[in-house]
């Protein structure tokens, strides 16, 4: 099952959908130039042209069934270029983080990290912190093992060897809301649908990876970074014949809601597997232990050991660690499209919007605050969650292109280009449009939840410019049919294609 779902993840990538990936691939040829203003304007007549080509590449069977919108006009000077179904309301999928992250550009600002802090409620007197020792998170998803250790061996520097209290998590920056509205309950195991909490680390997942045991039937052998006894693995993998299918699944038990459960088989034989990533169930216990196990490391002893608590205002900050700045966070968010960072610049929004804890239904005041900032009627769009993993989510091509517009109009117009995946390079559409007219010609946010296939951004023409193009397809039936993921990509990639020759 692992397998299947590794594979699925793949073939989205290649074809242009968007399943988030890991990690940012910010890989970029040296020749590649950002869309910029210029070109000819369009005439009657190449519009006509435009508008017959592509109602007639709209009839390919990959579109069947399917409830189909576009919207392109012309970036520069806004001229109609296409429109079908412009102002439906579609299940956007990723394309939804256009809006999260547009209004993070505006309202938190280029500069803005994300904090994490190591606080003391107590002094330091002969080698002892005399007190509580508080990991405060501050939303970042990126925090790691190593930036624990930094703060461990930090701590050691100032001369500490012991705490008298305890080490104390606290999470609660933003508020106990721990998935988006609308997620599927099945996706919860998996790295794409973590918990959601200001305290993460690892982006809420342990990186876990199989190797076939000595004989058929014998356990498979895992190996786990970091170690953490904040969450239990049962292993109920077992090796399967030489050159079978790769069985292996997560489980998430209900009625163990800390036990990651990882069943089925893996082939006698077998390479060491990439990494399963599980999402843990408590991220902020998981910082926690990993943190305790960092301290122990350098010499510094707990005596509390790890509690969940909030910091008194009145602490001492001892370590600091800031996340990359906005651009790079555009980029990290954009191109693998991140769950999870979309899910923590919602609630970040929310503190902009209505203090401390972040809250979902702040970001949400201050996204639709942003919508109408940027000429689109809030009433169209249905806002559920930050990341698009949703299927409450809702919104129309036409307020895609408005919010793209708005970007490129905007003193942001680079950031927002530099973290847009581009076909053929980076991000979710680096596999995409190869060796067609599209390829390094398309800066675009791809989207993919189950029978949704979205893409919206700008494709650079020949002679006329940058186009801003929104294409939502939706009640996709296509992933059933032979080779139809494939289908749709060439479908796409036609009318993208033909787009950038004019």
């Amino acid at each position: 099952m692992y397998k299947i779902f590794a594979l699925l993840i793949a073939c989205s990538a290649a074809l242009a959908t968007a399943l988030p990936a890991r990690a940012a691939d910010t890989s970029s040829p040296a020749t590649l130039v950002r869309p910029h203003p210029g070109g000819k304007p369009w005439t009657g007549a190449e519009i006509a042209r435009l508008h017959h080509r592509i109602d007639a590449f709209m009839k390919a069977p990959a579109f069947r069934g399917a409830h189909v919108g576009l919207l392109a006009i012309d970036t520069v000077r806004g001229t109609l270029l296409y429109a079908r179904n412009a102002r439906d309301e579609f299940m956007p999928a990723s394309n939804f983080k256009l809006i999260v992250g547009s209004a993070s550009l505006e309202h938190l600002g280029t500069a803005f990290t994300f904090d994490t802090t190591v606080l003391a409620d107590g002094p330091i007197t002969g080698g002892t912190l005399n007190g509580n020792l508080y990991l405060h998170g501050g939303g970042d998803a990126h925090l790691t093992a190593k930036d624990l250790d930094d703060a461990a061996a930090a701590l050691a520097a100032r001369g500490v060897r012991a705490v008298s209290g305890a080490l104390i998590t606290d999470a609660s920056y933003f508020d106990n809301q721990r998935f988006g509205l609308g997620w599927s309950w099945d996706d919860l195991p998996y790295y794409y649908a973590p918990v959601v909490t200001a305290l993460e680390l690892d982006e809420g997942t342990v990186n876990v990876y199989m190797t076939p045991g000595p004989a058929v039937g014998a356990p498979v052998q895992l190996r786990i970074d970091p170690e953490s006894s904040a969450y239990r693995i049962e292993n109920l993998l077992t090796t399967g014949p030489a050159g079978s299918k790769d069985t292996s699944n997560i489980v998430r038990p209900w009625n163990h809601p800390h036990t990651i459960e990882l069943t089925g088989t893996y082939p006698l034989g077998a390479k060491e597997s990439g990494d399963i990533l599980p999402a843990v169930p408590n991220p902020e216990r998981y910082a926690g232990d990993v943190f305790l196990r960092a301290l122990n490391a350098r010499g510094i002893t707990v005596q509390g050991g790890v509690q969940d608590g909030v910091t008194p205002p009145a602490a001492t900050t001892l370590w600091v660690h800031h996340s990359e700045a906005m651009p790079q966070l555009m980029a990290e968010f954009w191109y693998p499209s991140d769950n999870l960072m979309g899910e923590l610049f919602l609630k970040e929004l929310g503190v902009v919007e209505g203090g401390t804890p972040g809250t979902d239904a702040h970001g949400k005041v201050l996204e639709k605050a942003f919508l109408r900032s940027v000429g689109v009627n809030p009433n169209t769009v249905t806002i559920a969650d930050g990341s698009g993993l949703s299927s409450y989510d809702r919104i129309t091509p036409y307020d895609l292109v408005r919010i793209l517009q708005y970007d490129w109009r905007s003193p942001n117009r680079n950031v927002v280009l530099d973290a847009l995946p581009v076909a053929g390079v980076r991000g979710t559409l680096k596999y995409a449009y190869l060796h067609t007219p599209a390829e390094f010609n398309v800066w675009a946010k791809t989207g993919s939840i189950s029978h949704v296939r979205t893409v919206s951004g700008f494709v650079k023409t020949r002679s006329h410019g940058p186009v801003t193009f929104s294409f939502l397809v939706n009640d996709w039936m296509g992933g059933s049919r032979p080779k139809g993921y494939a289908a749709l990509a060439k479908a796409r990639g036609a009318i993208l294609s033909y787009l950038a020759m004019q």
